[in-house]
């Protein structure tokens, strides 16, 4: 799991650039899409996932609201076409 920065610190401000706080502000905003990219996919559906989820990327977790069943995209089949849930 990513850890995002509580706090940005801009060291020395005395001599900073416009360019300087951008380059700082780009940095902080890579480690924060890192962080939240970084994240699994949480979906809760009446179902279980199905095998034509394809769309969905591995480490998916389908939670259905219905039965309680929590499963996990593990695997897409090698044309893509399928996904392997594993309950979890």
């Amino acid at each position: 799991m990513a850890k995002v920065r509580e706090d940005l610190n801009f060291g020395n401000q005395e001599d900073m650039t416009l360019e300087k706080l951008i380059l700082i502000v780009q940095e902080a905003y890579r480690d924060l899409a890192v962080a939240v990219n970084g994240k699994p996919d949480l979906i809760q559906r009446d179902v279980n996932g199905a095998v034509t989820d394809n769309f969905l990327s591995n480490g998916t977790i389908n939670i259905n609201n219905a039965t309680d069943n929590v499963e996990i995209i593990t695997n897409h089949s090698a044309d893509g076409s399928t996904v392997i849930w594993t309950t979890i």
